[in-house]
């Protein structure tokens, strides 16, 4: 005979259940909010937006759970690091051991260096560990990223700035930083004043180029201080002619004369790109600055095109301010006024 099982009680068991089900989504939190408020960091860490993680930051100032949850997450997320770095700014303690910890790693350094701010005084005491990741990540983009953080803090990271120029090894990467807009004034000048071997790297002619573009202070340094090989780059470099100009009538007249042989080439080239913006200025050499007129008329091609944009410098010529010079520079200037001087209007 078959017997049948009771249908209430298997009834009574599946409306239990579901309750059971109904009362667990009904207590789970419906936003990070509502989850900080109940210091929830296990929800918080399953549902992992940016506000999510912001709160743990906050939690974790004392719940050591939410420092767990935010680890777990460091190798991938902007977003932990940025609340580690709040973490610093309040003054909580494990922020700062938290991005430590993550410069140290160089799985971690790039994207702890990306929540930091540039030009502020707080990352005075991180120095030492972004030092340490330049070291470790100096060949490629994220050496260079953070070594522009250094370059942004200013006199605190002087020292730091020059032991980077002089390392051949992360040279590049520093004078990267040092050619971003952030870059304090301390740092571009501890790259004028390290040893001339301590820039002889492309980023490095590059950052002082650029910076020339814009800086008097450093304009007039290329003119007078800057080694000869700097001074021949920043002529073929997108210098404004006016702002070369300016170097030449600089670098003529006050560097030594013993030096103008090496600066004959720069200034050929100079003359190629920009031969009308430094007319005036080397009519004005050739009848004032004694010394250097052998120089600029060595330069001139008395057969080349540029001297029929220069009509000042011609007439300078034309005055006989080369004549006390030797057989050959007095042959050039003459060849320069009967050829390339006839087209000059």
């Amino acid at each position: 005979m078959l017997t049948t099982q009771p249908v209430r009680p298997v009834r009574a068991l599946a409306a239990a259940l579901l309750a059971a089900a109904l009362s667990a989504g009904a207590c789970a939190p419906k936003n990070a909010s509502e989850a900080e408020s109940r210091k929830d960091v296990a929800w918080l860490a399953a549902n992992p937006t940016g506000e999510s993680i912001a709160a743990l930051g906050r939690l974790a100032d004392a719940d050591p759970r939410a420092v767990t949850a935010l680890e777990a997450r460091a190798g991938d997320d902007v977003n932990v690091h940025i609340a580690a770095w709040t973490a610093v700014t309040r003054g909580a303690p494990w922020g700062t051991t938290f991005m430590k910890a993550s410069l140290a790693d160089p799985n971690r350094a790039e994207l702890a260096a990306g929540a930091l701010p540039r030009r502020d005084p707080r990352i005075v005491p991180f120095l030492a560990e972004l030092e340490g990741a330049i070291v470790r990540l100096a060949s490629g983009r994220p050496g260079s990223f953070i070594a522009g953080i250094v370059a942004s803090v200013g006199p605190p990271a002087h020292a730091t700035v020059e032991r980077r120029l002089i390392d051949p090894k992360t040279r590049g990467a520093m004078c990267d930083g040092i050619a971003l807009p952030e870059a304090s004034g301390d740092a571009k000048s501890v790259l004028l004043a390290v040893p001339t071997e301590a820039r002889d790297h492309p980023s490095c002619v590059t950052a002082v180029v650029d910076m020339a573009a814009s800086e008097d202070v450093v304009l007039d340094w290329i003119a007078t201080g800057a080694e000869p090989g700097l001074l021949g780059v920043a002529a073929t470099s997108a210098l404004p002619c006016p702002r070369l100009a300016g170097v030449w009538r600089k670098a003529l007249r006050e560097r030594a004369p013993e030096t103008h042989a090496a600066l004959t080439v720069p200034l050929q080239r100079s003359l190629s790109r920009c031969a009308p913006q430094l007319d005036p200025a080397l009519a004005e050499l050739l009848a004032k600055a004694p010394s250097a007129r052998a120089a600029i008329v060595q330069a001139l091609d008395p057969y080349g095109t540029e001297l029929a944009s220069m009509k000042e410098t011609c007439e300078a010529l034309a005055q006989g301010y080369a004549q006390g010079e030797g057989a050959l520079v007095r042959a050039r200037a003459l060849d320069a006024r009967s050829h390339g001087c006839a087209l000059a209007r």
